[in-house]
């Protein structure tokens, strides 16, 4: 486990449940591609959970359904990158492993919604949004809404890619801009500070190439 419970005590109830239920499930059901990565390992799930969580409860109170569905995209999301560059394409991979999962596990309380916030994560919002609108119809604009709240939370998490990784001015909520600070820490309490210090040289010889938008 890699987010202190420091972290996690302050935090409402059904946040705190919902963070160690999907933890547990995502240790013990999920398998990952690159689990032992710095970058989009482990640590990255175990936060994007949290953010998303916590993002959801202010965005959209009382929507116990909303925090479910963006528990599974944050424990599925980059279950299936091959690298830790950009990687287009790692989101539609993800969708389809959890679209399987739910196959042979018709017990798991599946939501298709999961399947295009994960599949279009990495890709820009505007082809997400007309994607999702052409899906879901009526409900089209709820789900955009989960859409941001989960884009936001992985941009949360860009920290890891040192100083520069993030720019608030992104960030499509207001709940996710008052996370940023909180983010950054958590970040700096669960990393590395010489792998940071790496990470964030090579992100800055990279950015011209724009070969770490979207991580």
């Amino acid at each position: 486990m890699i987010v202190p419970d420091s972290y996690t005590e302050n935090l409402s109830e059904p946040v705190r449940r919902l963070f160690f239920k999907w933890r547990q499930f995502m240790y013990s059901s999920v398998k990952y591609n690159r689990p032992d990565s710095l970058i989009h390992g482990m640590g990255h799930y175990e936060r994007v959970l949290l953010y998303a969580l916590m993002v959801a409860e202010k965005e959209l109170p009382g929507d116990e359904e909303a925090m479910e569905i963006l528990a599974h995209a944050a424990v599925w999301h980059d279950s299936r990158r091959l690298d830790e560059y950009l990687d287009t394409g790692h989101g539609a991979r993800a969708a389809v492993y959890y679209h399987e999962y739910c196959s042979v596990n018709p017990e798991f309380k599946c939501h298709p919604e999961v399947e295009d916030i994960m599949r279009f994560h990495d890709i820009d919002d505007r082809i997400g949004n007309e994607r999702i609108q052409r899906d879901f119809g009526d409900r089209a604009e709820y789900v955009k809404k989960l859409y941001h709240i989960f884009k936001d939370a992985d941009a949360l998490d860009r920290w890891r890619l040192g100083d520069t990784g993030l720019d608030p001015k992104f960030l499509r909520t207001d709940t996710a801009r008052n996370l940023t600070s909180f983010s950054r820490k958590l970040v700096l309490d669960t990393m590395d500070s010489d792998f940071l210090e790496e990470i964030s040289e090579e992100v800055r010889r990279t950015q011209k190439e724009n070969k770490w938008k979207g991580c």
